[in-house]
């Protein structure tokens, strides 16, 4: 956060007398003096609805006072000045004080200033055991965040790979995820059973890692330490795979989902589960407890929105809420110096018992799991998207030519509308579709386009004995019409 500060000469000044005007100085200023030490004070300046308060700070160094401010309210820059103005401000007061100050409003402010230093040394005693006492529960201090820097590590690397492939910074390819081993419904429940792991390492767009990598972050500070490395992993791996799963299970008509948001929902509901016991000590719990509720309720309701998988989400959070209370039960009993060793296997077991009966009971057909390898295939090509625009075109002009076969029309009508208005809709998609079949696409989606073609020839065709039927009452036209439309439909069987 931003800070400033300066330095007054004190010129035979000793720095008892030196402090006591730096504290008249502040009660001038009318700021709130805060804490006192041996050598140091500290201010608050006065808060307002317009404005933030910040602390300022002396302390006596050789024969120097040091004078700094500091903006306190998360701030990323002091745009006006307010800590050049604080320290500017002091010391005016403090030579104003030097100058005019009475003897005994010097004994005066060095007896407020004991006063403040002994009760200053009961806060920070008290602080200082309240913050071994947290340490001592959730083990703070006895480790590092190795196992939640890998993690994040893991996730940014593929996600950088990935970007390289060709999956997309900010608007993702589904297929290229689909490669990588997202959770898709196809592919999963037809033996990539992997799939359930590795989503959990795989992002959509930089907006979705960045987020999910702060949130894992903010929960591994305190999980890591407190569940130790092992339950730690097994934590994100197996709320991860859960959530997977019930990604499956909610999505009948299939997902292409990743992320590893589903496994960071279930940190934190694990955390949930152990806030609600007493091994983590009150004063965290209430903080903690409040926002990660705010947290999980916010991402639930905005989760509601398109394009979120909130299934996972929800899937995760019950996951770890269920294990955090099996954990709660040995960490209770490693305190008591007893073993609870079974707990980590019996989640582990779980999970993977979990994973084996539900793609078990799931399986998806052969004929479906090649449709969707024929499909993240087909993607590989360059003008997929080109083809894709392209057949939703003809598929619009479709729609608008059969317009005046619904409706209920004259001959006359009939006929000039199926040769002013739908014949020329027709040769717009035969040019179209012609243009497909020269774009370089897989030959699934040659085929598509061949057959495509027969649609619409088809479909001309059928305008033809239309019209030769209201024109020319031809006797054979209905027979005609009967047979080329038996075609459309067997061609319509074969674009499914």
């Amino acid at each position: 956060m931003p800070k400033k500060e300066e330095r007054i000469t004190l010129a035979n000044i000793d720095n008892k007398t030196a402090l006591a005007l730096s504290y008249q100085a502040f009660k001038d200023l009318g700021w709130s003096v805060l804490f006192a030490g041996e050598e140091i004070l500290q201010a608050q300046t006065s808060n307002s609805w317009n404005t933030n308060p910040q602390h300022v700070i002396v302390t006596l160094s050789g024969n120097e006072l040091v004078v700094s401010s500091e903006m306190i309210k998360n701030e990323l820059a002091d745009i006006t000045g307010k800590n050049k103005k604080n320290i500017n401000a002091f010391i005016e007061a403090f030579e104003l004080a030097k100058n005019n100050i009475e003897l005994g409003a010097i004994e005066a402010n060095k007896q407020a200033i004991n006063e403040l230093q002994s009760a200053t040394k009961i806060v920070m005693e008290q602080d200082i055991k309240e913050a071994e006492e947290i340490d001592k529960a959730m083990n703070l201090s006895g480790s590092n965040l190795y196992i939640t820097y890998a993690i994040m590590a893991i996730n940014m690397i593929v996600f950088i790979l990935m970007a390289v492939n060709g999956a997309g910074i900010f608007e993702p390819n589904g297929y290229v995820h689909i490669k990588w081993g997202s959770n898709y419904t196809p592919l999963t429940l037809t033996g990539d059973w992997w799939r359930l792991v590795t989503n959990v390492f795989i992002h959509f767009g930089i907006i979705h890692i960045a987020m999910n990598m702060y949130c894992l972050y903010m929960v591994g500070v305190y999980l890591e330490p407190m569940l130790g490395k092992a339950r730690y992993i097994a934590a994100y791996l197996c709320t991860g795979v859960l959530a997977s799963i019930v990604s499956l299970w909610w999505h009948k008509d299939g997902v292409n989902s990743a992320g590893a948001s589903g496994a960071i929902f279930g940190l934190y509901g694990l955390f949930l589960a152990l806030l609600t016991t007493k091994l983590i000590p009150e004063k965290v719990r209430k903080a903690q407890l409040q926002s990660i509720g705010i947290f999980v309720v916010y991402n639930l309701v905005y989760g509601m929105k398109g394009g979120v998988d909130n299934a996972a989400h929800i899937g995760g959070l019950i996951s770890g809420f269920i294990a955090g209370y099996l954990y709660a039960i040995s960490i209770k009993k490693e305190r008591q110096e007893q073993k609870a060793a079974w707990v980590l296997p019996l989640i582990v077991i779980a999970t993977i018992g979990t994973a084996v009966g539900y793609l078990s009971n799931n399986k998806k057909s052969d004929s479906e799991r090649n449709a969707g390898l024929s499909e993240v295939r087909s993607a590989s090509y360059k003008d997929v998207e080109k083809f894709g625009e392209d057949y939703n075109e003809i598929i619009r002009l479709q729609n608008e030519a059969l317009e005046p076969l619904k409706k209920n029309l004259s001959d006359e009508l009939l006929e000039k509308n199926l040769s002013v208005n739908s014949m020329p809709l027709w040769n717009q998609a035969e040019a179209i579709g012609k243009r497909m079949q020269r774009m370089d696409v897989s030959p699934e989606m040659h085929q598509k386009i061949d057959l495509l073609m027969e649609y619409i020839a088809l479909r001309k065709k059928e305008i033809e004995i239309i019209t030769d039927i209201v024109v020319n009452k031809s006797a054979i036209g209905d027979q005609q019409l009967k047979i080329t439309r038996n075609k459309m439909d067997e061609v319509l069987e074969k674009l499914k």
